[in-house]
């Protein structure tokens, strides 16, 4: 059991038993394959993943269980709707317009669900987006943060410099994102001091 004292090396070590799970995500059914050496993610994949470590870092920093469990699993299952259309666009790449242009489509998408999760859907998406409830803090610290397991195999760290992330750029808004929760901000800490020592950021 981590605590807020533990090594940064007893931090990466939780990170790897973490990813057990995620070899989910590459585990694919009827029979079919994918080049595993070109690394891809789907925002399905990253939204199960979010899932498995919200589920580990709930206990963590919320053991008093104040937060709503079932609007935090929602939250992380409608947060994305937008993309359906847009698709992904590279966080450090998004602009306001692109933000704007995919609340709209998560209405037109919304729209398309049946009508028993449409206002769910939108009630969801709008809290991720406003972040003023504890629910929606914890969750976009999730979604901050997730992508630093999914980083953590050493086969994809090369897109780090494909795509001109630099250390600052990694690591900023996820430290802002957990500036209230100290298990997260630990997992950061670890990875980020790894990432240093394995040269992954562009100069």
């Amino acid at each position: 059991m981590l605590t807020l004292d533990s090594s940064n090396e007893d931090v990466l070590d939780e990170m790897k038993r973490l990813r057990v799970m995620y070899t989910l995500k590459t585990t694919l059914r009827y029979q079919t394959v994918r080049d595993t050496e070109v690394h891809s993610e789907s925002v399905a994949e990253h939204l199960f993943a979010m899932e498995i470590i919200a589920q580990y870092f709930l206990p963590l920093e919320d053991p008093d269980q104040r937060l709503d469990r079932t609007k935090i699993h929602e939250l992380i299952l409608f947060h994305e709707l937008g993309e359906i259309e847009t698709g992904d666009i590279v966080f450090h790449q998004k602009s306001d317009s692109d933000r704007a242009f995919e609340r709209l489509a998560a209405e037109r998408v919304a729209k398309r669900l049946p009508e028993s999760m449409q206002t769910l859907a939108l009630e969801r998406v709008q809290e991720f987006e406003e972040g003023e409830t504890p629910e929606a803090e914890f969750a976009d610290a999730i979604d901050k943060i997730e992508p630093i397991f999914e980083m953590f195999d050493e086969k994809v760290l090369p897109a780090f410099k494909k795509l001109h992330i630099t250390r600052s750029t990694a690591v900023d808004n996820k430290k802002a994102a957990t500036k209230r929760f100290p298990f997260m901000r630990k997992f950061i800490d670890a990875w980020e001091e790894r990432g240093v020592s394995l040269d992954i950021f562009p100069a």
